[in-house]
């Protein structure tokens, strides 16, 4: 009988022993699934949209333009510049993400880190991992590496200065916009009017205030004295739509060659749609004037 009870109890003790085993391996398997989020599509899905595709490539179609324009044909100089500006462009995306994103949260704006889709720890790796083909890219062509590093630190700080400094923040913009013409002219050895930067310059800072004008909400939550909140939104919109209106056409009257003046008219058609069709909204007027400046851009760099 003694021996048929310290039986039954060493079966008992077997028993919790594996289930303990087994509660151990949920645990460490939860544990690797937690520990490696960039495995899933959710997540890959919501660093793509952090990095602003589409945007970016507007930086670097304006370095690769500038590059294959001073050389008279596509080389792979040129591409690369492109991809080096474009993935630099995305970094500085997810940085100032990380930045605001208790702001965009509190304003409900659809950012994936503000959301929560991407975690802060996710896009820090996701920063650092854009950072190192930049140079590797950069070491590849082999110039404009000091223009690539000053871009970098000005994209650091952008947000710091905007948080400081808010109604200079459209103008922060309106400069680093113009780092992607600096780049491709170091890369290519070519001067670019100055003329040409301002053009450039006041069409984001036209973009800007529009941004500004819908994001106003949650700039005053955050205490942000933007120019639109400063001015208002009708008034801030009326005059980023102005100054995009006047670069555009400033875009055409430098244009000197075929491919540059079609790329301008093609610019300011695009962008007189996007204001004047009828049911879109405020928002979606701007991510469509993407397209303009695109091709406002690539006019600007073969133009020179």
């Amino acid at each position: 009988m003694a021996r048929f009870y310290l039986y039954g109890i060493d079966e008992c003790v077997m028993a919790m022993n594996n289930s303990a085993c087994a509660r151990e391996r949920d645990v460490e398997v939860a544990g690797l699934r937690k520990a490696k989020p960039w495995l899933r599509g959710p997540q890959l899905a919501a660093a793509y949209r952090s990095t602003r595709p589409l945007s970016s490539l507007v930086a670097g179609a304006l370095s690769a333009s500038v590059v294959i324009g001073g050389s008279g044909h596509i080389t792979l100089e040129g591409l690369a510049a492109g991809v080096a500006m474009t993935i630099l462009t995305m970094f500085g995306f997810v940085v100032n993400d990380i930045f605001d994103r208790q702001k965009d949260a509190a304003a409900a704006v659809q950012r994936p880190i503000a959301t929560g889709e991407l975690s802060v720890q996710m896009a820090i790796v996701l920063a650092i991992g854009l950072l190192l083909p930049v140079f590797l890219v950069s070491t590849f062509i082999g110039t404009g590496a000091g223009v690539l590093l000053a871009t970098c630190l000005a994209l650091l700080a952008y947000s710091p200065f905007a948080h400081l400094y808010p109604l200079g923040k459209g103008l922060y913009v309106a400069g680093l916009a113009c780092a992607p013409l600096i780049y491709g002219s170091a890369v290519a050895g070519v001067r670019v009017l100055g003329f040409s930067y301002a053009t450039l310059a006041c069409f984001v800072l036209g973009r800007e205030m529009l941004m500004d004008s819908e994001e106003v909400v949650g700039d005053r939550r955050a205490g942000l004295e933007t120019i639109a909140v400063v001015l208002g939104c009708k008034r801030a919109r009326k005059i980023g739509t102005t100054l995009m209106f006047v670069s555009a056409i400033c875009v055409v009257a430098i244009a000197r060659g075929e491919m540059d003046r079609v790329a301008a008219v093609c610019a300011l058609i695009s962008l007189m749609w996007v204001f004047l069709w009828p049911d879109l909204s405020d928002a979606r007027r701007i991510q469509l004037s993407r397209f303009p400046m695109l091709l406002g851009a690539v006019a600007i760099a073969i133009a020179g």
